[in-house]
């Protein structure tokens, strides 16, 4: 079997560098390159391979390398590219993708699981009417990698709104998102599998000198992070029960990551889910002490379970391939 790890320039930091181009450092070939290596050593045939602008020499790079299923896809645009041509991959389908926060807060509200109210701005002259309780909190509507957040997003009064409803809609080009901002502890609980998914240690995210998980924050590997987190049996139960609930009410296929928060009476919302979660075990840095690669959050999750890169990644792999029905034979062994 040949696996083919896509990669795309700027994919984690593409929407923030709108906003700070000067702060920006750009992790998508390391990231890939991590999730080559471990597939490799799980004794995968596997090849990078970069997504271009144009999808034509993208497909000639598929094709060239007979790959047989795709790792690391990324984007909406890489989605509809496999979904078009019919090309097997890792990952949640269109039918999640394509939607906003908006759209699987009310999937989620529907199927009466916990999420805090909301409300949609188009730009900041035509902000609806807020019956909402403060403090609110807003972010792009299709934001990642905590784009355009920063402390000035926690909304205490009316008049503190428009301005970063402004700096969402104009400078990012996003539909704002507002919503009630849930007083409590930050978590995030990674999920793999598809049929008979697997509940990861719950992660929690605390941190340095700020209110909330700005930017810097994630990208920069700043957060103070507990894993697996501290909570009552009961609590920790509830957790990983929403948590599941929701994946399975959304549709995710294979890996995701559901961000939370957990009010003081124990009460889990929902906040998103990340479809293209980060999934490196390990922060990496060059000579000069920069950041090269950050670690992502599933991967706390996997090491707090026990597993090893190979293990965890080739699992998440191992999920695509039954859903598909590829035939394992077609693994080789190294």
């Amino acid at each position: 079997m040949k696996v083919g790890v896509f990669w795309r320039r700027f994919r984690n930091v593409e929407q923030q560098m709108k906003l700070t181009p000067d702060k920006i450092y750009d992790d998508a070939y390391e990231e890939a390159y991590h999730h080559f290596s471990a597939l490799k050593k799980a004794g995968y045939d596997a090849s990078l391979i970069e997504w271009r602008k144009d999808p034509r020499k993208t497909l000639e790079s598929i094709t060239k390398e007979k790959v047989d299923i795709i790792f690391n896809a990324s984007s909406l645009k890489e989605i509809t590219f496999l979904e078009t041509f019919g090309i097997p991959y890792v990952g949640s389908g269109l039918d999640l993708v394509s939607l906003d926060k908006a759209q699987r807060k009310e999937i989620v509200a529907y199927n009466k699981l916990p999420t805090p109210g909301f409300a949609i701005a188009d730009d900041p002259n035509n902000i609806p009417e807020i019956s909402l309780n403060y403090p609110l909190f807003v972010k792009p509507i299709k934001g990642r990698g905590s784009a355009g957040i920063s402390e000035e997003n926690i909304i205490n009064k009316y008049e503190d709104l428009p301005k970063v409803v402004k700096k969402i809609t104009e400078k990012i080009g996003q539909k704002a998102l507002i919503e009630e901002f849930i007083k409590g502890r930050e978590i995030t609980v990674g999920i793999i599998g598809y049929e008979n998914p697997i509940v990861l240690p719950i992660v929690e995210i605390k941190y340095n000198s700020a209110k909330t998980n700005t930017f810097e924050h994630k990208m920069y590997d700043r957060e103070i992070i507990n894993c697996p987190a501290e909570f009552t049996e009961e609590v920790e139960n509830r957790i990983k029960t929403t948590a599941l609930n929701i994946y399975k009410s959304l549709n995710a296929k294979d890996y995701s990551r559901i961000d939370m928060i957990v009010d003081e009476e124990g009460t889990p919302y929902f906040l998103e889910i990340n479809t293209f979660a980060g999934l490196t075990m390990a922060s990496e840095k060059d000579e000069e002490g920069n950041m090269k690669v950050h670690h992502g959050y599933m991967g706390y999750a996997a090491k707090a379970a026990g597993m090893t890169p190979s293990e965890f990644i080739g699992r998440i792999l191992e999920s695509a391939i039954v859903r598909y029905g590829i035939k394992e034979g077609k693994k080789i062994t190294s």
